[in-house]
């Protein structure tokens, strides 16, 4: 009686494990450069809408405001940055440290 043989389990050969690595990794890298874009791109949308919100407070300032300057309007509408964060230390305590919680 023929013996059958034992079926050989499915084996990659070693090019095609390489090709399907090297294109799983290089799609991998392509959709980390995809989401690093859109996270820059988002962040500089959010940036230039507060610029532009700055913009339209201050020249709303120096309209409405009775004898207003340009310095009073930029303190009253100045962000929370580095700007406003260096005006409360040059007021603050010594020893005193102003905290701030931002949320983006």
């Amino acid at each position: 009686m023929p013996s059958r043989p034992t079926p050989q389990p499915a084996v990659l050969p070693r090019d095609q494990a390489f090709w399907l690595g090297a294109t799983v990794l290089v799609l991998g890298q392509l959709v980390a450069f995809w989401m690093l874009c859109s996270q820059q791109v988002r962040k500089a949308e959010v940036r230039n809408a507060a610029m532009q919100v700055e913009r339209l407070a201050l020249a709303d300032c120096l309209r409405y405001v009775p004898h207003a300057t340009l310095t009073s309007c930029a303190q009253r509408v100045a962000p929370l940055d580095g700007r406003a964060l260096a005006g409360a230390r040059a007021n603050a305590a010594p020893g005193v440290v102003p905290v701030n919680y931002v949320y983006q």
